[in-house]
Order: structure tokens, then sequence, then C-alpha cells
């Protein structure tokens, strides 16, 4: 049988030519593979953060250039070097020391979350939570639509709880990291193992629950771990893009739980909190942008906060790229023009942005929803995700069937890609501005 080392080395290429050199270095390049069991592929990560991040980002990516490069089917598996380790050795509720901290990025905190009428009663809610866990609001459920913040909140009360309890275990988990963890324990029979990695919590955290439905064993697991923790008084925070009530695809059981605490949506942000956004940003960025440019931008991309922040990205892209000091806001029109649509045009949509993106690329439909991982195709569809989800309302889940019927993971992983990169380089940037110009424009379609 082939080994894992010999498996990975024919991958790594694939993998560097098919990924952005940052995105290479920084989570790929230090991948360690240890073993083949089976028909999957087994690779260590270098601790949890990238364990998390590696399983949420670039699992698809990941397993199509294994498999591209070997010519095989293989499943792959992420793991850390001390999960199992971890999960024995995690203190019990009586034994405290340091406490574990996992899944929460420090870079996300109350300081620089922007409040709002939008969001200032979630806000608050976290706040309280964050102030007196398991004391205020338990379990307490925010939602609303993508890009308004969800996952922000999350990982700022991660943050405070850290610094005001070290002593707390604390976790920070994705449905999908749930799920993939419920369906290794059960592949290696270590649920004993799980269940002391969840159930000894001080702090839950759980990002996008929603797609836990309909897979029976994650729920189950889910429901009991809850229990757990409710039942031993210990802190949960769920987000999701509907209310419990309207999760059809979650038993009746668990949308019953999630109501007992206290629900707080966030809604798209008004144009003032809009503008604050802009302007915090740009001081953290020491970019030089007039008030009225950013009330521009403001006015113009109402949708949610990830596609104002690009399209932000893009605008000090361009100034850079043209030796600006400052950005007023006849710039940022000039630059914006083509993004932004005017009354009386046909509805975009993602058949339509297929279309068009497959024909400013000189590639087929049926190309840019393949499988076909060369830069000549994954680039188009890359950029026609992005653009699905920043000029439709199509949910990751919808993107994903739009295109061959991929894994919701790979169309956040491609729509994150395509919003760095267009503040990075020029081609992307211009790629985007030009496909937008076309829907928008209402061009004829080939």
């Amino acid at each position: 049988m082939v080994s894992a080392q010999v498996i990975w080395a024919k991958a790594l290429p694939v993998l560097q030519e098919e990924m952005t050199p940052t995105s290479y270095t920084t989570w790929v390049k230090d991948i360690m593979p240890i073993s083949v069991e089976g028909n999957t592929l087994i690779l260590m990560a270098q601790n949890e953060m990238y364990l998390t991040t590696l399983r949420q980002f670039y699992s698809a990516i990941v397993t199509d250039c294994v498999n591209k490069a070997n010519n095989s089917n293989y499943t792959v598996s992420f793991i850390v070097k001390e999960e199992a380790e971890a999960a024995v050795s995690v203190p019990t509720h009586g034994e405290r020391g340091a406490g574990v901290f996992f899944g929460v990025q420090s870079k996300y905190t109350f300081d620089t979350f922007v409040t709002g009428e939008s969001n200032r009663f979630a806000h608050a809610a976290a706040v309280a939570v964050a102030d007196n866990p398991a004391s205020a609001y338990n379990p307490l459920y925010i939602y609303g639509g993508s890009g308004l913040g969800k996952t922000h909140i999350l990982h700022a009360i991660g943050n405070y709880v850290h610094e005001m309890h070290p002593e707390f275990n604390i976790c920070f988990v994705s449905s999908e990291d749930f799920t993939n963890d419920v369906i290794a324990a059960i592949k290696y029979d270590t649920r004993e193992e799980l269940r002391k990695k969840y159930r000894n919590l001080d702090l839950l955290l759980v990002d996008d629950i929603q797609f836990i439905g309909g897979k029976e064993a994650t729920e189950m697991e889910f429901f009991n771990t809850f229990n757990a923790l409710h039942g031993a008084n210990k802190q949960i925070v769920i987000t999701s893009d509907q209310r419990p009530n309207d999760l059809p695809f979650l038993q009746e059981r668990l949308r019953t739980r999630f109501s007992w605490g206290i629900t707080a949506d966030i809604k798209p942000p008004e144009v003032e909190t809009r503008v604050a956004i802009l302007k915090s940003k740009a001081e953290r960025d020491n970019v030089d942008i007039s008030n009225d440019a950013l009330l521009f931008m403001a006015e113009q991309f109402s949708a949610n906060v990830r596609e104002l922040e690009s399209c932000y990205n893009r605008v000090v892209l361009y100034a850079d790229f043209s030796k600006r000091g400052s950005i007023d806001r006849g710039f940022v029109e000039l630059v914006l023009k083509d993004y932004v649509s005017s009354e009386g045009k046909h509805m975009v949509t993602p058949e339509l942005i297929k279309q068009v993106t497959a024909d400013y690329f000189d590639i087929t439909v049926e190309e840019l929803v393949s499988t076909r991982r060369e830069k000549r195709v994954s680039t188009p569809r890359h950029i026609a995700m992005y653009l699905c989800r920043t000029l439709t309302d199509t949910s990751y889940p919808d993107i994903g069937r739009a295109f061959g019927g991929k894994h919701y993971s790979t169309v956040m992983y491609a729509c994150d890609q395509v919003a760095g990169e267009i503040g990075q380089k020029i081609d992307i940037a211009t790629a985007v501005d030009d496909i937008t110009n076309r829907l928008t424009n209402d061009l004829t379609i080939k």
C-alpha cells in the first residue's frame, strides 16, 4: 500500500499551484502526513486553530488535489497530535488549572465590533453573557443573515471570557467541525473522548448551528452535549441564519432548547453604522479617506458587512496602485462605477453569473461547475461563487448546488479567498469589476 508520505509528497506541488502563495504557506505547507487507514488519508495540523481552519475552509481543495495528484479517491481527515491526549486530560469541573482555550480567533473583540441600532441588542446580550457566563442568558441564540457580524460576536465573547477567567475551558466550533468530530468519533470508536472534549467546557460557542440539521448522529450528540452543559450551569452561545422555530430540519427538542435563554437578531446595518464600520477600518489601516467617500460606499452597499468591506478593499487597492495619498468621493465613484448597479437592470442570478463569468474567461459553463482544479478553471469558478454571494441573496449551500453540488465550505473558502485577493491582486479586482459591469449593464449574453 502506498504510504501517506508518498501520497502527500505528490499532492503538495498540485496544492501549491492551485492555492495562493499566502494560503499555501500559512495553512498547508506544514501539514504532516500520518497514515492511510482504508481509504482515508490522515493528516496532522499544527494545533486546534489550524485544525478548525483546515476543516472549515481547505478540506475540499486538499481532498481534490490529493486525488488529482494520485489518481485516487481518498477521503482526507485532519487531526492534531494532542487530540486524544487533550480530550482525556481536560480538567473536570472540580479540578481547575489553566483552562483549555481553542478555536477562538484573537483578532475579533468587542472593541473592534461596531454597534448600531441593527445589532445593539445582540451586542448588549453578548456583553452580559461575557460578564457573567451562565448567569444572564443561557443559551444565548443570535441569528441573522450572512456577513452581519455573528461570528465576530462569538469570538469576542470567547476572548473576553478567556481574559476574565483564564481557568475556564472554552471552545469555538463551527457546526461542520462538530459534525466532523462526531463522524471521526464514530469511525475510530472514540465517542468517550469526544464527550470529554465537549462536555467539560465552561463556554461552548457554536457557529451556524443550522447546518447540523438532518444529520441524525450529530443532532443526537449535540442534544446530549447541550443537556450536559446546561444542566451543569455552563454557558452556551449559538448562531444561526434563522430563528429557532424557523429551522425545519432541526429536531423539535433542539429548537425548543435554543429558546430557553434569550434570542437576539442582527439585521443589516443602517447607513450610519455602515459609515462607522468603514471609518473604523480606515483608522486601523491608516487610510486617508474623506467622510463623503465613506458615505457614498455606505449608501451603495447595504446587503452585509462582508460585501461592504470587500468594496472598501477594492478602493484601497486601486488607491495604492495609483499612488494616491488620499481618497475622495470622486475617486471612489470612479473605482466603483461598474460595480454599482443602477435601476431598471435585469435581475442578476447565479445562472447569469455563471454564464457571464464563463464567457469572460473563455471557458464553458460545464468547465466552470466541474471538479477541474487547474487555475484557468478554478479562478473563474471562485470569482463566480464570490459574485453569487455578493450580488445575490443566494446562500452558501445553494451556491454549492448551483456549481455541481459542491459543499458549502468550498463556497465559503472561494468567497473568502476572492474577497482577500481583491485587496491584493489587481488582476482579480479587475476581473470582478469587469464581470460585474457586464452583469449590471445588461450586456448581450453569448
